[in-house]
């Protein structure tokens, strides 16, 4: 509060005039005879000063430190921009073309992103192993999991299979160690290994949604579709908003026959996550079904949401070509041989084209023996 030196009324800090009288509001700095009225004040609000111009002092020094920083960045972006922009016109004036230039790095950017992300999400996974201990050797299993994760972002998975069994059979109730360990032998396809680590989680732990997951997937990689089937669905009935769990039992529907629970459930997989895969899958299962018109909607919609998905934009080629739409085929097949150009099949649709070509009516027979490929490549992108 500031007194008003006219008539010692009380006012806010904010206030520049007196509420009361209208007198302009000072703060006295100097010495004041102790019989005035507001002498009690002078010490308190010489402290209250005090502290305000600490604050605004540090305030300054942090913004003009980070003043500093950016001109820094802004120079070191300047001279990079520069130095990108003389090698970009040398590789041109060499003949050499770079009209994807932009396109490429933006591609690796998102890769690294991505990548970080994963390490990220793998170092909260391995807190939550470390937060699951019980164990009196925590140091110990500490040095375990810290050498799984160090060769996990190596890219080395199958060599941490060691320290991560070695810690589990240290501490064989934390389900969070237990199941990661299973996902590792799953990938490295030791399907009984993993169903065995799987198998202990669910003794311990019977309702666990991920364990009863990677179950099915288990199940099914094995080739025992009607015990996955039913694996998946008591996953599904666990976590009913799971898009990968829908997804999954979708795509073993689709291989057994039941298209009609297939789409059911891959609908559900879309409106709990829009995807690609998703959206690839269905496609598959309504060329199946003969309904060439619908699966190419779907392709469509999964090459709208991952554009660098080379497989969706050569299967639309194919499906456009059956549909006799040539020159929208030849699109799909260009665009799918830029993504991978290494790619066999999508380099001879793109000859298909040229002059010396046969031509793409008398391609059918070929088209429709490779159009069940859809159904292969759509269960490796789904596992």
């Amino acid at each position: 509060m500031i007194h008003c030196q006219n008539c010692t009324t009380r006012n806010s800090l904010e206030r520049e005039f007196c509420w009361k009288c209208g007198s302009k509001l000072l703060v006295t700095s100097g010495t004041v005879p102790m019989d005035s009225a507001i002498a009690f004040m002078d010490e308190h609000v010489l402290e209250r000063i005090s502290a305000l111009e600490y604050s605004i002092n540090s305030l300054t020094r942090r913004v003009d430190s980070l003043l500093e920083t950016i001109e820094r960045v802004a120079a070191s972006n300047f001279i990079d921009h520069t130095m990108i922009e003389t090698l970009t016109d040398s590789l041109e004036t060499a003949g050499i073309d770079l009209k994807n230039l932009e396109a490429d790095w933006r591609k690796r950017l998102d890769s690294r992103i991505l990548e970080t992300e994963e390490v990220d999400r793998l170092g909260n996974r391995m807190q939550r192993v470390m937060d699951s201990y019980r164990g009196n050797d925590r140091k110990q299993f500490g040095l375990w999991i810290e050498k799984s994760y160090d060769l996990f972002v190596a890219n080395k998975p199958g060599e941490s299979v060691h320290f991560l069994k070695t810690a589990f059979e240290n501490a064989p109730a934390n389900s969070e160690l237990g199941l990661l360990l299973a996902e590792v032998y799953f990938q490295e396809h030791e399907y009984a290994k993993a169903k065995d680590c799987v198998g202990k989680i669910l003794k311990r732990h019977p309702k666990h949604f991920e364990a009863t997951f990677l179950m099915g997937l288990i199940q099914q990689r094995r080739g025992k579709l009607q015990e996955a089937q039913a694996t998946l669905e008591t996953a599904v009935g666990l976590k009913k908003e799971s898009s990968a769990a829908h997804a999954s039992l979708g795509s073993l529907l689709a291989a057994i026959g039941d298209r009609q629970q297939a789409i059911k459930h891959l609908m559900t997989a879309l409106k709990l996550k829009p995807s690609a895969p998703v959206h690839f899958l269905i496609g598959a299962v309504y060329y199946g079904a003969g309904q060439q018109r619908r699966a190419i909607q779907h392709l469509k919609k999964a090459t709208k949401l991952d554009p660098q998905f080379g497989e969706a934009h050569y299967q639309l080629g194919l499906l456009c070509l059956e549909m006799n739409w040539l020159r929208k085929a030849q699109e799909c097949f260009k665009t799918a041989q830029a993504l991978n150009p290494r790619e066999s099949r999508y380099r001879k649709r793109v000859r298909s084209f040229s002059g010396d070509a046969t031509g793409p009516d008398q391609l059918n027979g070929l088209i429709r023996d490779e159009l069940l490929l859809v159904r292969t490549e759509s269960s490796k992108r789904s596992k």
